[in-house]
This record gives C-alpha cells, structure tokens and sequence, in this order.
C-alpha cells in the first residue's frame, strides 16, 4: 500500500485500509474479467486477437504487468526506467531513446473512481478520478512500477492531477500550448520538449555518464514507432470494408493493448493481426453483412476495462466502424515526418507531430476537430455517430453544437451519450442506444430498397 496512504495510522487502521484497498482489487479483476470473457465467447474472435486479450488479463486480473515488461527491463545491465504518461502528447519516442519505457497510465475503472472520489471534487472527470485512485491505492502493480509519470496539461483537471499525483510519485508537468497556429505556441511546445529531453537524460543516468540522447538512438525510436503506427494504419483500412471483419470493441482493445506492451512486441502481434484481418476481407468472412448500421464512436475515450459503451453498442446490432478518441484511432494515427537526421531536426518533427495533428477539443480554434470528423464518416460510410461524453469532461461536450450541425448538414444522426464509469445507467443507455440504432437500420434498409427500385 502506498506510504503516503499507510503513515501516521495506527495498527488497525492500517489493517482495515489493506482490507479496503484488496476490496477494490478483487473488484477491479472481476470486472476485466467479465469483459474479456464475454469478448473470447465470440466465434469469430480473431485467433490474433488473443495477444491483447492477454495483456489485459496480465495488467488488470493477474497483476502480471512485470511479465509483459521483463524482456525489455533486461536488455541491459542496468534496469531501465518505466515512465507513467497520461496523454498522447508525450513523445514517446523520447522516452525510448532515452533508454526507459513507457507505459500509458490513463484509467478506466469503476473501483479506482470509486477511490479518488475522496480525493478529488465530486464533478472531476472519471479518468481523473481512476487515475489518482490507481496510484494513491497501488490498486495494481503497473502503477507501483513507474519510476516517474508525465502529466500534460491539456486540461484544468489535468493539471490539478499532476499536484495531487506528486504526493505519491514523482511528477513531470508537460505544458501543451492551447493555440496550434501561433509560432510562440510552436517555439513554446518544442522548448517544453527539450526540456522534457534533459529530465529523461537526467533521469536515466546519461547525464552522469557523458552521454545524452544520442541521434541514432532517437532515429531508432522514431522508426520504431513508425513501424507500430504503420500497423495501426492498416487495422484503420482494414476497418473501412463494407462488410467488417472484426468487431469495433475489438479493434478498440488492440489498440489499448499498445498502452502496457512495448512498441516493438505489439507491432509484431499487431502485423500478425493485421494479415488475419485482410486474409478473412479476401475469402469474404465478415462478422456481420453490409445492412448493419456503421457507428463512428466521438467524444471521450473508451479506457479499458470501462467498456460498457462499446459492448451496448455492438449488443444492439450496430458496428463500430470507426472511433475518434485518444485511446483508439487518434493513439497512433500520425508518424513522425522527417526530411533530415539532425538532433535538430528530428526534434523540430516530432514537437510538429504531436501537436500540429492533434484534435484535441484543449486546442483552440479546433476547426481541425471538425474537419476530421466529417472526413471520417465519408471514409467509413457511416450511418450514426454515437458522442461520448463522460461526466465533468467539459471541453468535449461543449463542442457537440457544432459537431451536430456539420453531421445534420450531411444528413448523418448523432447521439449524445453522458455517463461515467458506474454500471447504474446500464439499463438506461441499452434503450436509448437500441433505438437509435434500431432508427438507424430503419433509415439504411429503406435507402437501400430505394437504390434497388432506382435500378
């Protein structure tokens, strides 16, 4: 249990804490595991999907994150560093040239916002809320394993997280700039950047040693990622058929898998996947026929093992085709563009891709966001967009009036969904989604019998 939890507390209420905190755990593992079985009790799982069916069990039931780790924790005499980050605005291709490993630290479960609801206002969003709940309880290991995390500042609760998060580990605030189109922003964000560089450099010994982040050890890293982002591209494609051949929460928990493996280990079970996919898309073996409705998930992002939004979706007889979110789709959608192999350089890109490319509703004017949206349903034919929102996430619902209009303009429905992480709204949100989607097939099947009588 954490120290800052455990001090000054006598014999029995530390006992009765311990109690508390193996409570959650046992809750936190059953919940993940009814999510993976119920996805492993679909006949038409990918055989590939089983690697980040595993990493799931291995993080949040086994509590085995060290498992998935340990190759890499070892490739050298001395231990690398694991690095906690909360958005992806951390250039993680800094981290791994730095010799240290990322993981993705954002949470996503009901027993931790259960647990930071003591520490944080009762309206603080629920990924703020898990996320200080998984490290002031050490409700699971991987929380424990981080030698240190990195917080941007892409929200005001995000930034109050980084404070209370101090209290139990050490802390490195990532000032992101609101406004992408300003040349101050863009100088600011790439001197955040370099500062970044020095705290890693620092951080894993290679100021003491005389050596820093070496350009080819940075050049690997890029390439690296570039790999794992190629793979995520494909999967994107992959989705686009006009018949699917993979379920949405599926997709959805491959790309969330990213979070707790390396790089290079999930994009070889990632191409694995990926060959499966185009092989099932050539011999005609979809999961459902081209008269299911198609739905690009917006807004929040789904954090496993909160799954409930996906899963009620594809139980109503809809697909989700497409999702944009920071957990999904948008994770790893834009490489790093490099012209040369300068230090300098390949810093000047890769400040360029994390925040140029980036949709975030923090960013504004955000008309990016808009734009992206309706790009996405052309590209994946979509019939519906279903927008996420979870409680105290102002900045994503306040963009739903525009993203409504442009969505009414082209004749495509949207449906605001405002929930968080509890299951007490399950009931609620399986009928409201079962009529939209129901609204939906109406509308495609009545679509489709007029094409046929056009021709």
């Amino acid at each position: 249990m954490n120290k800052e939890i455990s001090q000054n507390k006598s014999p029995n209420e530390a006992d009765q804490l311990q109690k508390r905190k193996d409570h959650f755990a046992r809750n936190l593992a059953r919940s993940a595991k009814t999510v993976l079985a119920e996805l492993e009790e679909n006949p038409d799982l990918p055989l590939g999907m089983h690697y980040f069916i595993n990493i799931m069990r291995e993080v949040f039931v086994k509590d085995r994150v060290h498992q998935l780790l340990l190759p890499s924790l070892h490739q050298s005499t001395n231990n690398r560093k694991i690095i906690g980050t909360y958005c992806i605005m951390v250039p993680e291709e800094l981290i791994y040239a730095a010799g240290a490993i990322p993981v993705r630290l954002c949470g996503g479960s009901y027993e931790a916002s259960c647990i930071g609801d003591e520490l944080v206002p009762r309206d603080t969003c629920p990924v703020v809320k898990a996320s200080i709940g998984f490290t002031s309880f050490n409700l699971i290991s991987l929380y424990q394993m981080c030698d240190a995390v990195i917080v941007p500042t892409t929200c005001d609760s995000k930034r109050k997280m980084g404070e209370e998060l101090s209290k139990f580990t050490e802390v490195w605030m990532l000032e992101v700039p609101h406004i992408k189109d300003s040349e101050g922003s863009r100088r600011q964000w790439l001197q955040q950047l370099y500062v970044l560089k020095k705290n890693l450099e620092k951080f894993t010994g290679r100021r003491f040693t005389g050596r820093k982040i070496r350009r080819k050890a940075l050049d690997t890293s890029i390439k690296m990622i570039g790999s794992a982002q190629y793979q995520a591209r494909r999967l994107y494609e992959i989705r686009k058929s006009s018949a699917p051949v993979i379920l949405g929460r599926e997709a959805m928990i491959a790309i969330n898998a990213y979070s707790y493996a390396t790089a290079f280990e999930w994009t070889k079970a990632m191409t694995g996947l990926n060959d499966e996919l185009e092989a099932r898309c050539h011999k005609g073996q979809f999961i459902c026929s081209e008269h299911t409705p198609r739905i690009l998930l917006a807004s929040c992002s789904p954090i496993f093992p909160n799954w409930k939004i996906p899963s009620l979706i594809e139980e109503m007889g809809a697909v989700i085709v497409a999702d944009e979110s920071c957990m999904g789709n948008r994770y790893l959608y834009d490489p790093v563009g490099l012209t040369e192999k300068s230090m300098t350089d390949m810093m000047v890109s890769i400040a360029a891709r994390y925040l140029m490319p980036c949709v975030c509703p923090s960013f504004a004017p955000n008309e990016d966001r808009l734009f992206r949206l309706l790009q996405m349903a052309e590209e994946f034919s979509i019939d519906g967009i279903i927008y996420y929102v979870l409680k105290g996430c102002v900045i994503y619902d306040f963009e739903l009036i525009r993203v409504e209009k442009i969505m009414k303009d082209k004749n495509i429905p949207v449906l605001r969904i405002e929930t968080d992480y509890s299951s007490e709204d399950i009931e609620q949100l399986r009928t409201r989604i079962e009529a939209f989607v129901e609204m939906l097939g109406t509308k495609k099947r009545n679509s489709l019998a007029t094409k046929t009588l056009r021709f």
